[in-house]
């Protein structure tokens, strides 16, 4: 009888031990997980605090509104297919959305200059020139959002 409660006890503390060990090992790739999303957050703001747009020029012609955007950053700006773009009219409420595209009722890029250091990206003190192809009324506000938020807007 005494070896059975002896028997019993022994294996309470094994499965105590391997409970234990196991509570550790998920306490720690949680904190480990926690530690990865911080750096990732703070490097994204990092990133945010570099990007910096203006816009140079705009013109309007035949249901075109070209823009010239100057990259005043430090950072170089790529992903254009996820940069948005809104214009609003004299006659319209709420904004109007223009995917990157071609045809009516989208953006694209029409040139980067000077594009010299990274062919096809837009670099610090790069000016890239932009075509929103518009339908209806002439738009008098236009803004541009990258994708890690930063946004330039202006009256065209």
């Amino acid at each position: 009888m005494a070896s059975a409660s002896l028997i019993a006890t022994a294996f309470a503390l094994i499965l105590l031990i391997i409970t234990a060990y196991f509570l550790v090992g998920v306490v720690l790739t949680t904190a480990q997980i926690v530690s990865y999303a911080q750096t990732d957050q703070v490097n994204q703001q990092e990133l945010r605090m570099r990007t910096s747009l203006s816009i140079n020029a705009t013109n309007i012609s035949e249901g075109n509104l070209t823009m010239d955007i100057k990259n005043t950053g430090s950072t170089v700006i790529e992903d254009f297919e996820y940069i948005d773009m809104y214009t609003i009219s004299s006659s319209a409420n709420p904004p109007i959305y223009y995917a990157m595209g071609e045809g009516v009722g989208t953006w694209g890029k029409v040139s980067i200059n000077p594009d010299v250091i990274n062919p096809g990206l837009l670099d610090p003190d790069e000016v890239m020139q932009v075509n929103i192809t518009y339908v209806g009324d002439e738009p008098i506000w236009a803004k541009l959002s990258t994708p890690n938020g930063i946004s330039v807007s202006g009256y065209v």
